[in-house]
């Protein structure tokens, strides 16, 4: 009996020390593993952007209150031209068929009782309002809306960008503040501007099928470039300061509950709440205005781990 009982309390020892082994195992298998990720440092200025198209500086343009079809031009691109020169030739027949054809009178920009007074008030040719120099017109024989440009005239040999800025930044734009601009047509260049005039009234214009008001600001190109022509579509981003550097955290390693936004530190393999204030957005993460110095050990997805006390980290 006594050998027996030896052996017995033999098998229970070697139970007993795998219970033991297997223990630590199971508790490391329950802490969160999570992955680090670190803030980058990076200089950032504050910009507001807009849309429009290279322009000459004190560009006019002539339009016709009503639809037209021009027979032909008098004027030639690069001509200079006065106030009251006639410039075009109007084909009369044409023009009251395209009015003819709009149907109604509210089509027109002009006010008129019926379709038949807008023709007869057709004019046989287009004069100039403006000085200048020619420098674009539109091809004979096309129709040309109320209100569209028939000619456009400059007063200087200067290119500038007219862009529309939203009434909800505009008051952030003053004179001299620096832009940077693309062109669809170069994609791959950027051009340096310099905001030289703010238009003193604002306007409607669709974006897609939203009318939103605009104001117009124009920007003078820094230098010349034969690249650069009237007409060319045009992005641009206004400078509202000097560079300066920010601490840009990853979307992942953000949390959000109802206190606010907050990040996890790993500190001594613990996940240490820190609530940050963020600031501008950008696509790979967004700026953390306070709450970190940008040092840390990030952790990923916060939520998950917050109120854990002890992590484990993906190697």
């Amino acid at each position: 009996m006594r050998k027996r009982a030896v052996i017995i309390s033999a098998a229970a020892v070697v139970v007993a020390l795998s219970a033991v082994a297997v223990v630590p195992k199971a508790v490391e298998n329950s802490v969160p593993v999570t992955e680090t990720l670190r803030a980058s440092v990076r200089e950032y200025s504050e910009t507001v952007c807009g849309s429009g198209s290279v322009s000459f500086v004190g560009q006019n343009e002539i339009t016709s209150s009503l639809p037209l079809v021009l027979d032909k031009f008098l004027v030639n691109i690069g001509d200079e031209i006065n106030v009251g020169e006639e410039i075009a030739v109007v084909d009369k027949k044409s023009s009251e068929a395209l009015i003819k054809s709009l149907g109604q009178v509210k089509a027109l920009a002009i006010p008129a009782a019926s379709l038949e007074t807008a023709v007869a008030m057709i004019p046989e040719s287009i004069s100039s309002d403006c000085n200048g120099k020619v420098v674009a017109t539109v091809p004979c024989g096309t129709a040309i809306q109320s209100g569209s440009s028939i000619a456009s005239v400059s007063q200087s040999e200067q290119l500038s960008v007219s862009a529309a800025i939203s009434e909800l930044e505009i008051a952030k734009i003053s004179l001299g503040q620096k832009a940077r601009i693309t062109l669809s047509a170069y994609p791959e260049s950027v051009f340096t501007g310099t905001v030289s005039e703010i238009a003193q009234t604002a306007r409607k214009r669709y974006s897609g099928s939203v009318l939103e008001t605009v104001v117009d600001v124009s920007i003078i190109f820094d230098r010349a470039d034969e690249r650069l022509k009237s007409g060319l579509s045009a992005d641009v981003e206004i400078e509202l300061g000097e560079p300066r550097k920010i601490c840009v955290v990853p979307y992942a390693a953000v949390g959000q509950d109802d206190n606010g936004e907050y990040v996890c530190v790993y500190e001594d393999g613990k996940a240490v709440r820190r609530d940050i204030k963020t600031g501008a957005e950008f696509s790979d993460g967004t700026e953390v205005v306070s709450g970190i110095d940008g040092n840390e050990i990030l952790l990923k997805e916060p939520d998950k781990i917050t109120n854990k006390s002890n992590i484990r980290i993906d190697e």
